[in-house]
């Protein structure tokens, strides 16, 4: 339940004294005056394992998928990175280029409760279209191949 603690999984805790006392898979126990929840996508279930913990402290869970499409058939018009203004909840469908000279766009966001989701879905191509045009309008039709897609957690949900 929850994140790493010293390479094992956290299982629970509690406020002991002003302290907060973690316990482990493997039964190994902290004590410590402060905890850093860094646990990604189980950062919400760990907080809420902590006993003590104000509900009211325990974030929710948000996820957003970012999907990628790779410039196909040519080198990239671009040397360095493209940023658009940034949108709500990410910067924009930027360009990149990786050391191979391969051209990247994305990530998009798109809002999901699955943190495991990580298929791209090809018809976002046309919304990919439309936003590399607005920094390079001589994208060709038929320019962009699915690539990849993953997952970020977020402190904050569509529209917050």
């Amino acid at each position: 339940v929850g994140g790493e603690c010293g390479g094992s999984d956290a299982v629970a805790g509690c406020g002991a004294g002003g302290r907060v006392l973690l316990r482990t898979a493997d039964g190994t126990q902290l004590a410590c005056d402060e905890v850093v929840n860094c646990a990604g996508h189980g950062a919400p279930r760990l907080a809420a394992a902590l006993g003590g913990m104000p509900r009211s402290h325990v974030p929710a869970a948000h996820f957003a998928k970012g999907t990628y499409f790779a410039l196909s058939g040519r080198p990239s018009p671009f040397r360095g990175l493209v940023y658009p203004l940034p949108q709500q909840a990410g910067l924009g469908v930027h360009a990149t280029v990786d050391l191979a000279g391969r051209c990247r766009f994305g990530p998009d966001v798109e809002w999901t409760s699955n943190a495991e989701d990580v298929q791209v879905d090809p018809t976002r191509a046309a919304a990919f279209y439309a936003e590399v045009r607005k920094y390079w309008p001589d994208l060709p039709d038929g320019g962009l191949v699915p690539d990849y897609a993953g997952v970020r957690p977020k402190v904050s949900g569509r529209g917050e």
